[in-house]
């Protein structure tokens, strides 16, 4: 009766040690199929620079390509017609990684917005994060679709907030 309660204990001490183990992965997200619009923030008045300032930068350039993009499909068409001054949108990307925690797969997305203006002065700066949580049900399938999941939160949070800007008002 000892051994099998041995064996029990040390078959489940085991479990709680390798499942309490936690893997970090990175995936670059695909592009948010929302076309999203920022009605107040004209193309030709914003320069848009998207900066990884991640430890593990894996896939760093497809990631900022990617931000950088929806950004610039967002931005509004209307020509703006004299001061044609040049405002500074800058989004830094803090985090943005998968990692496998007690049987399930989390994603955490975080982005900083710095909106600066001609004269160089910080008009806005926001935060926008994306968490989301998946079980393991598909191994790095699931770690791949719960990092599009954070991805997605976090774009559509910086959208949210960017949408509330407007560089055209007199």
């Amino acid at each position: 009766m000892k051994n099998i309660f041995f064996l029990f204990t040390s078959l489940f001490l085991s479990s709680v040690v390798l499942a309490g183990c936690a893997q970090t992965k990175q995936y670059t997200p695909q592009p948010i199929g929302t076309q999203y619009n920022l009605a107040g923030m004209p193309a030709d008045l914003v320069r848009v620079q998207v900066n990884d300032l991640r430890a593990e930068r894996e896939n760093s350039e497809q990631l900022i390509q990617g931000i950088k993009g929806q950004i610039l499909s967002a931005l509004s068409t209307e020509q703006i017609t004299g001061n044609r001054s040049l405002y500074s949108l800058k989004i830094d990307i803090i985090e943005h990684r998968s990692f496998f925690t007690l049987g399930n797969w989390n994603a955490s997305t975080k982005l900083r917005i710095k909106l600066i203006d001609p004269e160089n002065n910080m008009v806005g700066n926001w935060n926008a994060e994306g968490q989301a949580q998946r079980s393991n049900l598909w191994g790095y399938k699931t770690a791949k679709a719960v990092s599009q999941d954070a991805y997605n939160i976090a774009v559509a949070d910086m959208m949210s907030t960017l949408s509330a800007v407007s560089l055209t008002r007199e």
